[in-house]
């Protein structure tokens, strides 16, 4: 059964979550990449022991739980490792997202923050693009006890927000307050709401 898709995405500190979490609220089926992303490295997980096998057994515990702040290290210092681990996860991410969010009603919003530098995935009916200035993006993503050359390796290693705004078709400025975010997200339902309808 087919669903209509919007694929949400952004830069790091955008806001993706949070507004994730209003679609939700609003009805929408939610699927997150990042989470699958957790659920596939889990121990046992054939993406788990490409990872392992790829990266060596110091990226893992003594239970085989891959070392998530350690794998960020080493893929942040090396573009050739980040390709190497976006070729285990993400074939497997996008058919996880695919296969979760088919049939979904009233429409299914994919949480994809990578999308601009992966590309579209074809199952997509529509993008939204999350923005927000940089000292907001800084200020957020502080606010999550990354320090500042953390942050600074993250948004450079992320796509332009023009690359963004060249795969949007619906653009959502959070800038502001929760209650702005709200109301813009709460509208965009309603348009979707339609255009699933329609589709």
């Amino acid at each position: 059964m087919a669903s209509y898709r919007v694929a949400l995405t952004g830069g790091a500190g955008a806001g993706k979550s949070a507004a994730a979490q209003v679609f939700a609220e609003c009805g929408a089926v939610v699927v997150d990449a990042d989470q699958i992303a957790h659920e596939l490295m889990e121990p046992g997980q054939a993406a788990s022991d490409a990872i392992i096998a790829a990266f060596g057994h110091d990226i893992a515990d003594s239970e085989g739980r891959i070392l998530r702040p350690t794998l960020r290290e080493r893929v942040f210092a090396d573009s050739v490792a980040r390709k190497t681990l976006e070729g285990i996860l993400h074939p497997p991410i996008h058919e996880l997202m695919r296969r979760r969010s088919e049939g979904a009603r009233p429409y299914a919003v994919l949480v994809i923050p990578l999308l601009a530098e992966t590309g579209r995935p074809a199952y997509v009916d529509r993008v939204l693009v999350l923005e927000t200035d940089p000292a907001t993006q800084r200020r957020r993503l502080r606010e999550r006890g990354l320090g500042a050359d953390t942050i600074e390796r993250l948004l450079a290693i992320q796509a332009t927000p023009a690359r963004r705004r060249a795969l949007a078709d619906d653009i959502l400025v959070n800038d502001g307050s929760l209650d702005s975010l709200v109301d813009g997200v709460r509208a965009l339902h309603a348009r979707y709401l339609r255009r699933a309808q329609t589709s």
